[in-house]
Order: C-alpha cells, then structure tokens, then sequence
C-alpha cells in the first residue's frame, strides 16, 4: 500500500488554515464584545455648584458618562448639537464642543481636552447660568466656561431649545441623547429634561 504523502500534508495544511482562521476570528470577536462601550445617564442632572476655590456659583446641566465594559475608553469627547431653537435666535453654531467637569478651562473657541474614561464615571458639562447674568444660558464648551457671559456664539436667549448629545472615543462605541433645555429668564431657573 502505497500512502499519498501530499494528499495528507495538504489535508493537514488546510486543516491548520482553517484552525489559525478560527483563532483569528474569535479573537476579533471577542476583542470587538470587550472594547468600551460610553453610556451616559438615563436624563440631564440639573444642579447647582459652587466651586470652593473661588466661591463662585453656577447651575449646570450635566450628563454622567460610564464606560460599560473593563477596557478604559480612550480620547474621548462630545459634542452638542443645535437641533431646535426659537425663531428669534440666529448666532448660534450648528454644534459645540462640550467640556468634561474637572478639566481645566481653557480659552479654545473650537475642540476641547479629550479624557480617558475607565470603571470611574465622568460629569459631562451641556449648559450653564451664573448668577450675576440673568437672562440667558450657555453652552457649556471651554471658552464659554473660561468667560462666562462674554461668549455670544455660546449664549442661549431665554426660550427652549432642542439639543443632541454625542459622546465617542476612540477605541469603543459612543452614545447619543437628545434634551430639551430651557433657557431662563432667572439664571436659577434652568432646567431640562430629555424628550
């Protein structure tokens, strides 16, 4: 009997091709289940701050942002995006870097500091009044934090407005939430709530 030694080699070849492609892609499967995935809470939190450096008090609208799985969710940012406002306000850019609570401030017009988001929540800062300015809110990017009342592109006259919140990293999934902000007439009086 005679054995066909290339039939066999090429059978075991096709053999160890198939195993090595198996490997593969349940290893791309199971590293695609474990990458982060950005959950922000089910509402807008509506709250007021005084920060004890300064003594200085605002009110936010804030979302907390978890990282669902183990990996640490990396550069990650938001944006937000104008998608509903009254007649009368025509300023307003279509949308907005937001920034991330205990970042520093910073005096950027446009982007804002990524952050790394690991089993630790982060507070997403949307919208903001102070109270020596009554009649309007802001949008929560940096230069608008850094000078509050004094940036016009991110100032919302009294009135509701239609926002969409998108948080994304690099490395994993995002999530988006859409609210409506009221912007007030008496700084205390922001709220919002998502619809």
């Amino acid at each position: 009997m005679t054995i066909n030694w290339e039939l066999i080699l090429g059978v075991i070849g096709a053999v160890a091709g198939i195993a090595a492609s198996l490997r593969w892609l349940i290893k791309d499967i199971s590293g695609f289940k474990q990458r982060p995935k950005l959950e922000m809470s089910k509402s807008p939190d509506v709250k007021t701050w005084t920060f004890p450096n300064t003594r200085e008090t605002r009110k936010f609208v804030t979302f907390e942002v978890r990282n669902k799985k183990n990996q640490t969710a990396q550069r990650c940012v938001a944006v937000a995006q104008i998608i509903k406002c009254p007649n009368k306000v025509s300023h307003l850019q279509k949308e907005y870097a937001l920034h991330w609570a205990d970042v520093p401030y910073s005096t950027q017009s446009t982007g804002a500091e990524p952050v790394d988001i690991g089993a630790e929540p982060r507070r997403l800062d949307v919208a903001f009044t102070l109270p020596s300015q009554n009649g309007a809110s802001w949008i929560a990017m940096p230069l608008a934090l850094s000078l509050p009342g004094k940036v016009s592109q991110a100032t919302l006259p009294p009135g509701e407005y239609g926002l969409k919140v998108r948080v994304s990293c690099e490395n994993g999934r995002g999530d988006t939430k859409q609210l409506k902000l009221i912007s007030p007439n008496k700084w205390q009086d922001l709220d919002a709530k998502e619809f």
